[in-house]
């Protein structure tokens, strides 16, 4: 199978020869490890062909694109090369609307505090936010993207940070209108259903329910403060899921907590990959590859759960 194809069958729940592998991300230091490239200071860019080498070594499936918003013409310029030469599954990321606004403010918590003290104000940003990333999306989606990814971080470890009822109040309507509209584009334009995932750091759990409604198909991160158990039993099989496994332990866990995390996900849809979805140049090339090459090697009869 392709990568695309590998991708796309777990999304609708058939067969596939292995498990997908998915990161947002991989710094030019890790890529320089990975490579046994010398750095020097001639080597100011990682060239495309590098790049591509180091992600085939891992053997990652989906890789997860931000737009350039300095160029105005071609924000997707990077995810457009990508979809031309070569056969990953490309996510392009857009801000949801919490986070959109919450990037506007200067300090965090006058922005939590005025969606109590300046409900109005809020609601006007969150639509100013939404015809941004409707722009970006619909720029994306014509750039060749295969999926969307709606980055939105509404929550930290130990929770939301407002009320899932203020969620569903002023954020909520605005995000659900986005995916419509989206969805919409892609039809028009492409002929055809893009999948659509939820990024967010922290402990999501209470508002899973809702995403689902909204028509995500999927829910990136999983941090280990969310209970992967009791995220399976809210999203149910058909959600698919997406990292959950945590940079610190492919030195400390390596391919012991890659099973247990596999247990806790499957049965159900999974795309391998990091909590963080940034693979950072302090990880250890040698502790990558172990967990990564396990994965590949898992036999895919024992994959046959959805």
């Amino acid at each position: 199978m392709t990568k695309q194809e590998r991708v796309l069958a777990m999304l609708q729940g058939d067969k596939v020869d292995k498990l997908p592998k998915g990161e947002f991300y991989i710094e030019d230091g890790l890529i320089c490890k990975l490579l046994e490239l010398t750095p020097s200071p001639d080597r100011q860019i990682i060239d495309f062909e590098t790049k591509i080498k180091a992600h085939e070594l891992l053997g990652l499936d989906v890789l997860v694109f931000m737009a350039d918003k300095k160029n105005l013409n071609d924000p997707w310029a990077e995810l457009r090369q990508w979809q031309e030469e070569s056969d990953f599954f490309l996510f392009s990321l857009l801000d949801g609307p919490f986070q959109s606004v919450s990037h506007s403010y200067e300090d965090f918590t006058d922005f939590l505090m005025d969606t109590i003290r300046e409900k109005e104000k809020i609601q006007e940003l969150v639509k100013q936010g939404a015809e941004r990333s409707l722009e970006l999306g619909k720029k994306a989606i014509e750039a060749g993207a295969h999926g969307l990814m709606i980055a939105d971080d509404i929550a930290y470890n130990r929770g939301l940070y407002i009320s899932p009822a203020m969620m569903r109040e002023i954020f909520f309507p605005a995000l659900a209108e986005l995916i419509c509209q989206l969805s919409k584009i892609a039809q028009e334009s492409r002929g055809k259903e893009l999948p659509f995932f939820f990024h967010s750091d922290g402990d999501i759990q209470l508002v899973l329910g809702d995403l689902k409604e909204m028509g995500f198909k999927g829910i990136h991160s999983l941090e280990p403060v969310m209970d992967l158990t009791k995220v399976r039993e809210i999203v149910g099989q058909e959600i698919c899921l997406m990292g959950g496994y945590s940079l610190s332990w492919f030195e400390t866990g390596g391919v012991a907590k890659a099973n247990e995390l596999l247990a806790k996900t499957l049965p159900g849809r999974y795309i391998f990959g990091s909590a963080a979805g940034i693979l950072d140049s302090t990880l250890s090339p040698k502790a990558l590859l172990e967990v990564y090459n396990y994965i590949d090697a898992l036999e895919v009869d024992k994959l046959a759960h959805r």
